[in-house]
């Protein structure tokens, strides 16, 4: 992982700095090979923001997070982009083995149907004889 960070009108601090890379680096437990991860910590009037840019596999993730405190919107800007990564990850294992396990149980619930109409065909038929 390529991490880089970024600063506009905000100089970070050591606490800070060690802080995005900490939560940054929890980022591989959604994806394996994370290709770059851009970090941009500013400041707007009183708000101080955090915006995290992240390519993988050729998709691009965003998250932007504003507070009075650059901690918080670290915090907030790395939770958004866990949830964005752990989405993308249930998706791929999802379309990995969701669709046969979703096309076996509509067959068997279609054989199960067909069964049951069979069955009361021939209990009518049973009764008038």
């Amino acid at each position: 992982m390529n991490l880089e960070i970024t600063h506009r009108n905000y100089e970070p601090t050591p606490r800070v700095r060690a802080h995005a890379e900490e939560r940054v680096a929890k980022f591989e437990k959604y994806l394996r090979d994370l290709g770059s991860v851009h970090l941009t910590l500013s400041e707007e009037k009183i708000d101080k923001v955090c915006e995290i840019h992240l390519r993988a596999y050729g998709k691009d993730f965003h998250s932007r997070a504003e507070s009075p405190d650059m901690l918080n919107s670290v915090d907030r800007a790395c939770a958004g982009m866990e949830e964005q990564l752990r989405r993308h990850r249930d998706r791929i294992t999802d379309q990995r083995k969701g669709h046969k396990a979703t096309l076996t149980s509509a067959a068997a619930m279609e054989r199960m149907a067909r069964a049951e109409m069979a069955r009361q065909e021939s209990d009518v038929l049973n009764e008038e004889d």
